[in-house]
């Protein structure tokens, strides 16, 4: 796998942009925010990923499988593990995620995204979701410890799942509620 990543020519990936007022901190100057994606692993090499971590990522269990929310605890709605430099915590949700030292193939993953976009993340939280009833709850990615001039990088391999963006002002109420159809 490692050497299939490497083996990418980065200028033939296609980029599509998302373009709307307040999507993210993104500005690139042009008074328009961004959000690019792409699709730039090849599906067959998307697939032997995916296989290979299947085969040998071991996933969080006991307390680290369990988030409170509203007070109350529940067994994380996936299953989840966590990488990084050393020293690396990661908190939500009343939750420390501890990093554990990058594996290969993980570490082959977060030297492609360097080598795509310039930048080098130091944690990646790996979230597997088994069926259509595995998911990721609504959230703003906000807390303190992250660098907000940093994106957010998301990889999914696997079944084609929904990415749901919704505008913070759509939360509102009242007035200051933006009515934002979905896209």
């Amino acid at each position: 796998m490692t050497e299939k990543l490497k083996e990418l020519i980065i200028d033939e990936i296609a980029w599509k942009s998302i373009k709307n007022n307040g999507l993210d901190r993104n500005d690139l100057g042009m008074g328009v925010e961004y959000s690019i994606y792409s699709t730039p692993i090849p599906g067959t090499l998307a697939s032997a990923i995916i296989k290979e971590l299947d085969g040998t990522l071991e996933y969080f269990t006991g307390d680290l499988a369990k988030i409170k929310v509203f007070g109350k605890i529940y067994p994380l709605p996936r299953q989840q593990v966590a990488f990084g430099d050393p020293g690396i915590t990661y908190k939500y949700s009343n939750l420390t995620v501890p990093a554990l030292p990058w594996p290969d193939s993980i570490l082959a993953l977060r030297n492609f995204i360097f080598k795509l976009k310039g930048i080098k993340y130091n944690f990646v939280l790996v979230n597997k979701y088994r069926n259509g009833n595995d998911h990721m709850g609504e959230h703003r990615d906000n807390e303190p410890e992250l660098d907000p001039t940093v994106p957010i990088a998301s990889l999914s391999f696997g079944e084609e799942r929904t990415f749901v963006l919704k505008h913070r002002d759509a939360r509102k109420s009242g007035r200051n509620k933006k009515l934002i159809p979905p896209g």
